[in-house]
């Protein structure tokens, strides 16, 4: 059963105080951005962009009328449009709000812009949601974000959370949200965001890891997630942890879905500087729990613009493509994902070869 609000104060204050990974967070003032540094480019400094794959067919930036900022997008076709969220930066830099807008199948956007109204805080939370992903659970749109706990013992610490979204053909709107707060291996000293939502026969559950690929289930009204089963394939990936991105996507007998990883490394897009580097790669499992990895990328899937253009400021000096939203059209997918902490971009990849793409993955 959820743990009551005293239980966790006292779980909290016995813990050691110690920082767990609190990538993409921002905090309100901003980093110094690589533009305008000079240096020379030479032949040793790895360019990402040299080696865009053939599935990646084209991509595209989404400009969001009066947030020309925003960042983050996710996707997903629900009421047979497509619906794109992303998160926005307040006056005071500020990136917990959570902005919708409809596109057309061009991916034209086709609506006013609406600001998500969630007038309630997050049990245990404070207000600084982040990273929103869409799905669609029983023909009903929610938001799986995280959020920073109000009661860890050291700051940034944060959960994951789940929304209904409603829409009044105008506003979209939430009224209550649940956040998962007891589960295996729960550490108030820790953050756990990036889990990968997997719809499976109208029920939520979670990659609460990709290696090994951890499943869990949310209990509903309780604040908990029951393990539903680990699976350990062998994997090779040079670029960082593997970490969740896009929710899954059921393809016939397999899900697809696309995760992220970063390393510090110097580039020719970070002009030299050891900076860390966001990529994202593919994977797909099976289509039944405990959902066992069956392929992974080689290396990061890139395509043209993902790491070349400005720099911007960010809440330190890196490069970015985070991947957020993930929609199954025809034969092809499409990738929405940021850029920089400052661009919304949609790739379009040929289903197909790009998982021709993926090793095979030997579950133990």
């Amino acid at each position: 059963m959820i743990m009551n609000y005293f239980r966790l104060l006292l779980m909290a204050a016995a813990l050691f105080l110690h920082a767990g990974e609190s990538c993409g967070d921002y905090p309100a003032e901003e980093g110094p951005s690589l533009d305008g540094i000079f240096f020379e480019e030479t032949e040793d400094l790895f360019d990402f962009e040299k080696g865009i794959q053939d599935f990646v067919l084209d991509t595209k930036k989404i400009k969001i009328p009066q947030y020309p900022t925003a960042f983050n997008p996710s996707l997903v076709r629900w009421r047979g449009s497509l619906l794109l969220s992303f998160r926005i930066y307040s006056e005071n830099r500020s990136a917990n709000d959570i902005g919708f807008v409809w596109l057309d199948d061009a991916l034209n956007v086709v609506s006013e812009p609406k600001v998500l109204q969630m007038n309630f805080l997050d049990n245990f939370c404070g207000p600084k949601r982040q990273d929103p992903r869409l799905i669609v659970l029983q023909d009903r749109l929610y938001i799986v974000y995280n959020n920073m706990l109000s009661i860890a013992p050291v700051p940034e610490v944060r959960r994951m959370a789940v929304a209904e979204v409603e829409y009044d053909g105008v506003n979209f709107f939430s009224r209550q949200s649940e956040v998962f707060v007891d589960f295996a291996g729960a550490n108030f000293s820790r953050s756990a965001k990036n889990w990968v939502p997997i719809v499976h026969d109208d029920t939520l559950y979670f990659a609460y890891s990709i290696y090994p690929h951890r499943i869990v289930r949310p209990i509903w009204g309780t604040g908990s997630c029951l393990d539903v089963g680990t699976t350990v394939g062998g994997i090779s990936w040079d670029y960082g942890f593997l970490r969740g991105g896009t929710p899954a996507v059921q393809d016939g007998d397999e899900y697809v879905a696309i995760f992220h990883s970063s390393i510090e490394m110097e580039s020719v897009h970070s002009k030299g500087r050891k900076v860390p580097h966001y990529v994202m790669g593919a994977y797909t499992f099976s289509a039944e729990p405990p959902f066992a990895i069956t392929r992974i990328s080689q290396e990061p899937i890139v395509g043209k613009g993902f790491y070349s253009g400005p720099s911007h400021h960010t809440w330190k000096p890196l490069r970015v493509a985070f991947p957020m939203g993930l929609v199954m059209d025809g034969e092809t997918l499409l990738l929405s994902y940021g850029v920089q902490d400052h661009e919304i971009w949609i790739a379009r990849l040929d289903k197909e070869k790009l998982k021709s793409s993926l090793i095979p993955v030997h579950v133990d």
